[in-house]
């Protein structure tokens, strides 16, 4: 009978050991600390979404401000880079010939015509140029460099004699309508 006690009381010993341990298992399992692996699982997990997201929403940081300070920013340029009259191109252009020291051959002016922006006509303009290479490039030069908004769109060679040359030049511009 001792050894029946006995070993009565040593399997009361392994169950209450098991069940101090079934009882640290679910302790750890369903502690804070468990949970804050999975949580940092999951950081991990989301945090290149989270990048992705803030980094596509910066722009529209001070969306209104900027939007302020873009306009200002199209009226000054509308000012003071883009003439309210065509006289007013005609004569830059003639201002930078003479400076250069280049000869008009032809010049023929487009009709204003609608660009998507409200308020701006663009114009074409068709010159012939002669003179000297060098001085067709100062030309050229300045006309890109102006105040006045030009944007040379094509450049031929029409004829070369010596150090004369003859360049057909397709100019663009723009004119701002007259506020009403």
């Amino acid at each position: 009978m001792a050894n029946v006690r006995q070993l009565r009381r040593n399997f009361t010993i392994v169950i209450a050991v098991l069940l101090l341990i079934d009882v640290a298992a679910a302790a750890i399992y369903l502690s804070p600390l468990a949970a804050r692996g999975k949580r940092q699982d999951e950081f991990e997990r989301l945090r290149p979404q989270y990048i992705q997201k803030r980094n596509a929403a910066l722009p529209l940081h001070n969306i209104d401000q900027k939007l302020v300070e873009a306009r200002d920013q199209i009226a000054g340029f509308n000012k003071e880079r883009l003439p309210a009259r065509d006289s007013a191109v005609a004569e830059e252009i003639g201002r930078l010939a003479q400076a250069s020291g280049v000869r008009f051959g032809n010049v023929r002016y487009g009709r204003p015509g609608e660009t998507p922006l409200p308020g701006v006509n663009k114009v074409e303009i068709s010159v012939s140029l002669v003179g000297d290479y060098l001085k067709i490039v100062k030309f050229i030069n300045q006309l890109e460099r102006d105040k006045m908004f030009f944007i040379v769109d094509s450049v031929n060679l029409a004829e070369q004699q010596g150090g004369t040359v003859r360049l057909e030049l397709k100019i663009e511009t723009y004119l701002r309508q007259a506020q009403s």
